[in-house]
């Protein structure tokens, strides 16, 4: 680790850097597959070179089986040729194709290995892609923004690299695995350079790995990797860290490539959970843009390689460093689509990249091969462990929660939400009231109701609430934050819940509040001035517009996602340790059976 005092933050948006020149093509097309010339090629005997093979994959967001999920189960290549692709068994199975015969071959992950929307790994954790990652040996990871999701170091560092279990073994995590032991977690490491705990400046991990290859004759050559995290991670919906922060990206990795190169590291690469799009072909890049492309050619020359994450694109280009050498910039896509192939000549002297002879391929994960048995039977039993627990019962329901507002926007399942997430935060200290986005923009937080009658899973039953059905009615995995804030921002935020339009029509973005609080709205007001701030209560008392209170909500809401910006405005921020996924199924654990709220908490004015 090292300190980074003093370094600013960076963020790049938009389009390829000005200058982007691309040897030999025009900027619209980038070649990808084959090896390309250089001027500053250096004279080496071709039986003297030491190969190394990187295989990379991105973004798998615990997919271990195939998913036709926004149409990734396809990928196409520059001929428009579609693959029908995914699954941890049959990506175990091409790594083992790929990595045959090969004496130095390094397999590793550019972030977002878990923490998605694959309920099997998701509801279980993530553990069940740590053992298909153990399984399939990977080497080490990106840390990117989903390994941020949440509480740290306790979920990434205590749990996810040391297997400690939080909070309660075989019932939140610490699963039985494939092989009847409890989960024991990584066999690899995470790093990055860029995301530092604010108070020391040092980074959360180290920020980069060094392997060594075998260079024959008992010598050993080192490779560097240095790992970037999607730049804005700490401050992002999902990701919130208050006690982290980020590190500008480029200054970061120049830095550390120049301390690896002074240290006698010759062959160092770029592994960012930061990306870009060029195209929909996975094996070249057309038109590219986006972040990867714009700092690329900032990136330190004495990199030679940058695998890149996070935009969920398929691309394999070469792209100029400051001295106008090519070097690749590739991304594999998501969810398994992908298996990108870098493989390095090193001079067997010096450790060197011999630039002229690297090449790049993305393999897709394609179904021509049969899937790999061990990896496909730790992939089933998940499967079929998930499917153990969408059917468990957390409690039962009285009656329909619905969805619909009343003229207020308050409805049943706003209400029971707003208390979940009031109750969850009482359980860590002083909470004063609790806040919910009933329609959050862009975000799906409330995702359905909660109906009384049985659903379709087997052995369900009229009020039986199952944990399946909680989990995917609620929730888009942010965390519950609790703040200070003033009863003046409460007022203001709950007066956002209305926007004047240019046509002067009035739109209602409703809040839902936890069950100690109520107001009453004057509509004929103008708005921004309908709610009376002596008949905003909290436990039956006015709000003091003066006073600070304890405030929970999901952190897109104190992040002025949903249109409120009045509850940006906050101190002492504490990130709950759950998810709101988690802090909903910890509600209804604690509360056997819950029944619809009246829809009393928000009243028109007299």
């Amino acid at each position: 680790m090292g300190s980074w005092n003093g370094l600013s933050r960076r963020g790049f948006i938009g389009g390829v850097a000005a200058g982007l020149v691309v040897a030999g093509v025009g900027e619209s097309a980038i070649p990808g597959s084959t090896a390309y010339a250089s001027e500053n090629a250096v004279e080496v005997d071709p039986k003297a070179y030491v190969d190394v093979q990187l295989l990379s994959i991105t973004d798998l967001h615990g997919y271990l089986q195939p998913t036709e999920v926004g149409g990734y189960n396809l990928v196409q290549n520059a001929a428009g040729v579609q693959t029908l692709v995914g699954g941890a068994g049959y990506l175990a199975a091409h790594l083992k194709r790929l990595r045959a015969g090969k004496a130095n071959s390094l397999f590793f992950s550019a972030g977002d290995n878990f923490s998605g929307w694959a309920f099997e790994a998701d509801a279980l954790a993530n553990e069940p892609t740590i053992e298909v990652l153990n399984a399939m040996g990977l080497n080490f990871s990106t840390v990117g923004n989903h390994e941020l999701d949440q509480q740290f170091p306790e979920f990434l560092i205590d749990h996810m690299l040391k297997g400690d279990p939080l909070p309660v073994a075989g019932r939140d995590d610490s699963f039985i695995d494939s092989t009847g032991h409890r989960f024991r977690g990584a066999n690899f490491g995470f790093y990055t350079s860029n995301v530092v705990y604010t108070d020391s400046g040092y980074t959360i991990v180290p920020p980069y790995n060094i392997e060594y290859v075998n260079a024959g004759r008992g010598r050993k050559l080192p490779i560097a990797f240095i790992h970037m995290t999607l730049a804005g991670t700490t401050d992002g919906s999902t990701s919130y860290q208050p006690a982290l922060s980020q590190l500008d990206d480029v200054t970061a990795i120049n830095t550390w490539a120049a301390k690896l190169k002074a240290k006698g590291v010759n062959a160092i690469v770029v592994v960012m959970h930061e990306g870009g799009v060029a195209g929909k072909a996975y094996d070249t890049a057309t038109n590219p843009s986006g972040v990867c492309f714009q700092i690329a050619p900032l990136i330190s020359a004495d990199v030679s390689a940058i695998v890149t994450g996070h935009w969920h694109e398929p691309f394999n280009a070469m792209v100029p460093d400051p001295n106008g050498d090519l070097r690749p910039v590739v991304e594999a896509g998501c969810y398994g689509q992908l298996i990108n192939e870098i493989n390095l000549k090193l001079d067997p002297r010096t450790g060197e990249v011999i630039r002229s002879l690297t090449t790049s391929t993305n393999h897709p994960n394609s179904h021509d091969v049969p899937p790999d048995p061990q990896v496909q039977a730790i992939a089933n039993y998940w499967t079929g462990q998930a499917v153990k627990r969408f059917s468990t019962p957390v409690s039962r329901q009285t009656g329909d929660f619905k969805m619909i507002g009343n003229d207020f926007g308050e409805s049943t399942m706003g209400n029971l939400i707003a208390d979940a997430i009031y109750w969850d935060a009482q359980q860590h200290g002083d909470v004063d009231l609790a806040v919910f986005a009933a329609a959050p923009l862009g975000q799906g937080a409330m995702n359905n109701p909660l109906p009384y009658a049985a659903g379709p899973v087997p052995g369900d039953a009229d009020g039986r609430l199952l944990f399946g059905e909680a989990w995917n009615n609620f929730g888009y995995g942010d965390p519950v934050l609790i703040v200070g804030m003033t009863g003046a921002a409460i007022h203001a935020g709950l007066e956002q819940q209305w926007h004047q339009q240019s046509g002067g029509a009035v739109t209602l973005t409703p809040l839902t509040v936890s069950h100690n609080v109520s107001y009453t709205v004057d509509t004929s007001a103008p708005v921004g001035q309908r709610i009376d701030p002596t008949k905003l209560l909290i436990d039956g008392k006015p709000i003091d517009l003066n006073a600070t209170y304890r405030l929970a909500a999901l952190t897109y809401t104190l992040l002025g996602a949903d249109q409120t910006t009045g509850f940006t405005v906050y101190s002492k921020p504490v990130v709950r340790g759950s998810r709101d996924r988690e802090a909903f199924i910890s509600y209804l654990r604690a509360h056997p059976t819950i029944s619809p709220a009246p829809l009393n908490r928000v009243r028109a004015a007299n």
